[in-house]
């Protein structure tokens, strides 16, 4: 029997399970980026910028891959709204990346969950994306476009999990690290700029002004001079940039130790201040993100520019103030700097 006939059949089995989550087809097709964001669950990446740029998704991919984690049951989300780990989570996190035991572990964790009526899929002969489609389509209720789109989902998962036929050798070829490479780097990188930007939180606001002035020094920037204070207008950085053509800019900078993500309101008062005391650029830095609104905000008025918290640690690190980059890319602290001592998680 053919993946497709055993779909059909699995159809009338439907109501074993029920419930609404057994209707939901996975989005994600890239069953490499959700062990990876089963890997950041598990080491404690939690920080939102962090986790999306760790992922190289925006926050609509980024709710595909937790969907997915979530129908595999590899993650849960706890009452906190916080993600955890499952056992079979670590069971997968146990096996090597593309090995056999992985690809048993996913196919494990299809069969005996939420997508077990999918699971004939992954039998017998590879269906067409059509005749998956029509087999979503008799058993949840998508547009018929939405029900090709996740056909071929499935049918890239199939074919990462069949593995791929080893060619034999006609040259001599070397194992390439650099994608290994790229992936520990990548992974140390985010819990790097997470652990600065808790540090960057804890320490004392005065400083946090101040770390900001001499970064835009360092970058260049001109008449630098930190005012924060419950004065200072919306400003906690004045600053002067001068061009190519010797042009001179005022420059506001505004820094703002958030957890959460930085509203529209907050943007349209730099904006204001901007107006009314005649900037001519606006810097609005956060040790969080922007939401869609404040970033929506900020695209309408090209003289303000928006940092969040993995790009201001980017920035220090490219600078070299409080932290730089190693050799291999990664992210390093400065030893001895003029600064408060740098987290013991940095310099592992």
């Amino acid at each position: 029997m053919n993946g497709v006939r055993q779909l059909t059949v699995a159809r009338r089995q439907l109501a074993l399970f029920g419930g609404p989550e057994v209707a939901a087809v996975p989005q994600a097709d890239r069953l490499p980026q959700v062990r990876r964001l089963v890997l950041a669950v598990r080491d404690g990446i939690h920080h939102p910028a962090t986790l999306l740029e760790f992922l190289a998704v925006d926050q609509r991919h980024f709710s595909y891959y937790r969907q997915a984690c979530e129908l595999l049951r590899l993650i849960v989300i706890k009452p906190d709204r916080t993600l955890a780990l499952t056992a079979t989570g670590l069971r997968l996190l146990a096996t090597a990346e593309g090995s056999e035991a992985e690809r048993a572990v996913f196919r494990r964790a299809i069969e005996q969950g939420p997508l077990a009526y999918l699971a004939p899929l992954f039998r017998g002969f590879e269906p067409t994306a059509e005749a998956c489609a029509e087999q979503i389509l008799s058993t949840c209720n998508l547009a018929p476009s939405t029900a090709l789109r996740r056909a071929r989902t499935l049918l890239l998962w199939r074919r990462y999990l069949d593995g791929k036929t080893p060619r034999p050798a006609t040259k001599l070829e070397l194992p390439n690290l650099t994608p290994r490479l790229t992936k520990l780097i990548a992974h140390h990188n985010a819990l790097a700029k997470q652990t600065a930007l808790e540090w960057l939180c804890a320490i004392d606001p005065t400083a946090f002004e101040h770390l900001t002035g001499e970064l835009m020094q360092a970058m260049g920037y001109l008449d630098v001079t930190v005012k924060g204070g419950s004065g200072d207008g919306g400003v906690d950085v004045e600053a002067v940039r001068i061009d190519q053509w010797e042009h001179r800019s005022s420059v506001a900078v505004q820094v703002k130790r958030y957890q959460r993500p930085i509203g529209r309101r907050i943007v349209d008062e730099l904006i204001g201040v901007l107006a009314r005391r005649r900037y001519s650029v606006g810097i609005l830095v956060t040790t969080s993100d922007f939401s869609h609104q404040a970033q929506k905000a900020a695209q309408d008025e090209p003289r303000l520019q928006l940092v969040n918290g993995p790009q201001f640690v980017e920035l220090l690190a490219r600078h070299g103030v409080v932290v730089t980059y190693g050799r291999h890319g990664e992210l390093v602290p400065i030893k001895n700097g003029p600064h408060p001592p740098v987290p013991t998680d940095l310099r592992n």
